[in-house]
């Protein structure tokens, strides 16, 4: 069932496609506002996730405070004794929806917590791009098997933290010279293509959600194109930049408003880079400028609002 706000439903009414006997019950259906029943699903799911991270976060944070006290086994015990239960908790007791995803959640964090620990006490001399590519790389296995997409998306973060951070390094080379037009067309085609190969994915496969990807995309290519303005990147962005909008729209229109809001934000953004380049303003430039991004987010807005109402 799709979730129709108040105001939708308010609408409907004044369009008269609802009759005003009918908003009552139609409020109570969508649960408008909600019942003491979806209070409790939202409390219980809320604390099951602020229980998951502060395991996960309690672990680290005390092996750390207490690093002078304990010793390298000490130090590994206490991360690795809660592992290997949480584990074997995950094996021997089925457990399905939420409780199962922040049991995922929390092994992963207590991996990543081990990983550092074993970086940190033998000294191997990884930078530390190497400890967030190994980290997504143990969660592969593990996101597959537990069908996780919150773990599916925590290895495409690790990754590409991974990359932006062995780029620091300076040995990046890829389809351009060291700097950050070679980064950033990287993690665009990355996560354009990423986005793609989800689309069709099926949801039962527990793959991380696609609009992630696409919006990642949509974020990189809009920062090539603002680089491109200022001839700090090469011009194939703006094909580049373009098609994205239009996949952007027919792949969201009508389904995702977000993903519409982040189409809408590129396209201001790179019009108002391309006036303040023309205009070279001063302060009174300034100011019009600022009441163009004023104009442009209304429009907006009121585009957006089109789209939910029609679509809602």
């Amino acid at each position: 069932m799709h979730h129709t706000s108040r105001q939708t439903l308010l609408d409907w009414v004044r369009r008269g496609r609802l009759a005003p006997e009918r908003l009552p019950a139609a409020l109570a259906l969508l649960e408008l506002p909600p019942s003491a029943q979806r209070w409790q699903w939202l409390f219980d799911r809320l604390l099951l996730w602020l229980g998951s991270l502060c395991l996960g976060a309690g672990l680290v944070f005390f092996v750390a405070f207490n690093w002078q006290e304990l010793g390298r086994l000490s130090r590994l015990a206490l991360l690795e004794l809660p592992l290997l239960a949480m584990l074997v908790l995950l094996w021997k007791r089925p457990m399905t929806g939420g409780a199962r995803q922040a049991l995922l959640l929390a092994i992963a964090l207590n991996i990543g917590a081990l990983l550092a620990l074993v970086g940190q006490t033998y000294q191997t001399g990884a930078d530390p791009w190497q400890l967030f590519a190994t980290w997504a790389l143990l969660l592969v296995p593990l996101a597959a098997l537990g069908t996780s997409p919150l773990l599916w998306t925590l290895c495409w973060l690790l990754g590409q933290l991974a990359l932006v951070l062995y780029w620091r390094l300076g040995l990046f080379d890829f389809f351009f010279a060291f700097d950050e037009e070679a980064l950033g067309w990287s993690l665009s085609l990355f996560n354009l293509a990423l986005w793609g190969a989800l689309i069709p994915v099926p949801a039962r496969w527990g793959l991380m959600p696609s609009w992630l990807a696409g919006l990642a995309a949509g974020l990189g290519i809009t920062l090539l194109a603002l680089l491109a303005l200022f001839d700090a990147a090469s011009p194939w962005v703006w094909p580049l930049w373009l098609g994205w909008l239009a996949a952007a729209y027919l792949r969201w229109h009508g389904r995702f408003i977000a993903g519409l809001a982040m189409g809408c934000l590129s396209l201001i953004a790179v019009i108002l880079a391309a006036l303040g380049k023309w205009m070279e303003p001063d302060i009174n430039g300034f100011l019009l400028l600022s009441l163009i991004a004023i104009g442009l987010s209304v429009a907006a807005s009121r585009w957006l609002q089109q789209q939910r109402r029609l679509h809602g």
